[in-house]
């Protein structure tokens, strides 16, 4: 079986060299389904994505009565169950045989594994599930336009379209979770952590991440994605993926670093950039290196002088200038120092007045709570801030990151 000309006619895959395609191809398993066969189950959990050599098959959902409702149907090099290689979650629509069909199945272990060695199979991947997650909203948009009298169907699409948003939204829980910003240096030295993640919409455009060098020594950067939803949060996919990659070489020189993840995006999107902020923490010398990526700086609160440390250093955003240039500011930190990153989301939230929750607010806030010793930070700026807004719908995403050591 020619697997790579099949992998050339998946636009999920389309782009790739021959090297990738090597790479790539015996990951893949022959299966046979007879017609009426149950490929996938809505609601079961899967490991897998099937890509169809030969057949048809049907999507649908399950409905009152043990009835299924046909979504749509799917042939020759058409791909299905691509979300569970990124994520944990159940099944969002059933998939029958609607003809003897035979697939490839690619399973999530290998797939991850490819991903993280393979740097142009990772940038590839992603822009096509940038451009394909915007080519299957455009279709959906379409046919519910073309549907508005068959509610039925209507319906269902709706139904499909937020069964989509539900699997991005926690591929984004992923990209800004608690558990991926564990670390043995700050486990080791005792440096509590707290973050508090809320996009605008079911998925955003904001991004955390930490990579462990030592028992000493650990990187995390966060950024903010240009624009919002879906296409920011996919974005933040490939953000992801160039940290990933390039902070096993250059995590632990920032400024080397944030060149290459510039190159990264610069690269791929022509009309798209991020900005960031990336800090090393070296806990075996009691300093912290930071660089800036047109992100605006940490509040740093030093208990020596009960007060904050002004930072000024230059740095444009990701993805702008393809040669950028990037500075580092080394600081020294002591016991009860504290960190506290964030996104532009929160300080330029407007409460129903149109008044700027603003940079100022949020300096005030975080210096009373650090001169009163408050035991969470966090949570009391954030329980503030929705009392500014009066529960106002926010109008960017809000990421915090806060480290106390």
């Amino acid at each position: 079986m020619d697997i790579a000309g099949i992998l050339h006619k998946a636009p999920i895959f389309s782009g790739l060299d021959i090297q990738s395609l090597d790479s790539l191809t015996p990951l893949f398993e022959e299966e046979f389904f007879s017609a009426g066969e149950k490929i996938l189950r809505e609601g079961e959990f899967g490991d897998s994505m099937f890509i169809i050599v030969e057949g048809q098959v049907e999507v649908t959902k399950s409905s009152e009565g043990d009835k299924e409702i046909l979504i749509t149907k799917l042939g020759e090099a058409s791909y299905f169950g691509e979300v569970a290689l990124i994520d944990n979650q159940p099944r969002s629509a059933n998939v029958n045989a609607d003809k003897n069909t035979t697939v490839l199945r690619l399973k999530k272990s290998s797939f991850e594994k490819l991903l993280l060695e393979n740097k142009t199979f990772a940038i590839n991947f992603y822009r096509n599930c940038l451009n394909e997650t915007i080519d299957r909203m455009r279709e959906t948009a379409t046919n519910l336009t073309s549907s508005m009298s068959v509610l039925g169907q209507k319906s269902t699409r709706l139904d499909q379209m937020d069964a989509e948003l539900s699997h991005a939204k926690v591929i984004q829980d992923y990209f800004v979770s608690e558990d991926q910003l564990s670390s043995v240096c700050f486990n080791k030295y005792g440096i509590r952590q707290t973050v508090i993640y809320k996009p605008y919409l079911e998925v955003g455009g904001d991004f955390l991440s930490l990579k462990s060098f030592s028992d000493d020594k650990a990187g995390f950067i966060i950024a903010d994605v240009m624009g919002h939803g879906i296409s920011a949060a996919l974005a933040t996919g490939v953000l992801r993926s160039g940290f990933s990659i390039f902070s096993k070489e250059y995590g632990q020189n920032p400024i080397e670093l944030m060149e290459h993840l510039n190159g990264h995006i610069y690269e791929i999107f022509t009309s798209l950039f991020a900005t960031g902020y990336y800090a090393l923490v070296d806990m075996g010398s009691s300093k912290v290196k930071l660089s800036k990526g047109g992100h605006m700086h940490p509040l740093v609160w030093k208990t020596g002088i009960s007060g904050l440390f002004p930072i000024d250093i230059p740095g444009p955003g990701l993805g702008i200038i393809p040669k950028a240039k990037f500075h580092e500011i080394t600081i020294d930190v002591n016991k009860g120092d504290k960190m506290l990153f964030f996104t532009d989301g929160i300080i330029e939230q407007r409460n129903y007045e149109g008044e700027m929750f603003g940079h100022e607010r949020l300096e005030e806030l975080f210096i009373k709570y650090c001169n009163v010793g408050e035991d969470n930070i966090l949570q009391t700026i954030y329980t503030d801030f929705k009392n500014f807004c009066h529960d106002n719908e926010l109008q960017d995403d809000v990421t915090l990151f806060l480290l106390e050591f």
